[in-house]
């Protein structure tokens, strides 16, 4: 499985409406969505329109991104947001940006041989002496 982090624009002037769609995406591109191996699939959207999608995949996003393409209703999808973002050239899901990965808190405590869950609230000791 791979996690991909990427980026894109939406028009800053219709944040309003492509927060809409996304509070209500349509059954059939949820499906369309689970079905084609996207999981754990999470955007993020600030002010400015800055977009940044977080989504873990069976293989690749290339692969993940082709059999969405094959999907009726990716389309249709795809043509109501492309009004919406910032390259209105081309249909959103392929103006992704994907960025690397620098850090991840799972593989660097495994490299170190740490656990990789503790209990929380951690356990707390006292540093004070006497009664």
């Amino acid at each position: 499985m791979a996690r991909i982090c990427f980026r894109s624009q939406v028009n800053p002037a219709l944040l309003d409406a492509y927060k809409d769609a996304h509070a209500a995406v349509w059954p059939a591109m949820l499906e369309a969505l689970r079905d084609t191996g996207w999981r754990d699939y999470s955007l993020f959207l600030d002010d400015d329109g800055l977009l940044i999608g977080v989504v873990e995949v069976d293989d690749s996003l290339d692969a993940a991104q082709r059999r969405m393409a094959a999907t009726e209703v990716n389309a249709a999808w795809q043509a109501e947001m492309g009004a919406l973002f910032a390259d209105a050239d081309a249909p959103p899901d392929e103006g992704f940006v994907t960025l690397s990965e620098v850090f991840n808190l799972d593989a660097q405590l495994t490299a170190a041989g740490l656990p990789t869950h503790a209990n929380y609230p951690p356990a707390t000791t006292s540093t004070r002496t006497g009664a």
